[in-house]
């Protein structure tokens, strides 16, 4: 029986997935940015630490939502549509379901 695989996640996580990773970009700047500016450091060198610390960033999420992308997980299957046999007995057609008649015939067997 072929296993058939669905996506772990669909494309409104995946796009809800890069707006974040977009965001933590944006935060690593600011916060490598301004924290060299308010500690004195150079400028060019403070510029120069945030963009490489913001590509580092982009780099490893690209990476973590190309895996997120291709994850997969198996789907189940539930009960055929079509049944391979017979769902009831063909042998004992005219037997009632009627418990009340099946026990009148026991009483007078």
């Amino acid at each position: 029986m072929p296993h058939t695989r669905r996506p772990v996640l669909n494309d409104a996580a995946l796009s809800l997935a890069q707006r974040g990773l977009w965001a933590l970009c944006i935060g690593v700047y600011l916060t490598v940015f301004v924290g060299g500016i308010t500690a004195g450091g150079a400028e060019l060198l403070v510029m120069g630490r945030a963009v490489a610390f913001t590509l580092v960033t982009a780099l490893l999420g690209r990476t973590a939502l190309g895996l997120l992308a291709r994850a997969s997980l198996p789907v189940e299957e539930g009960p055929l549509a079509k049944p391979e046999g017979p769902l009831g007995s063909l042998v004992d057609v005219v037997s009632s379901t009627n418990v009340a008649g099946q026990e009148d015939e026991a009483e007078a067997a």
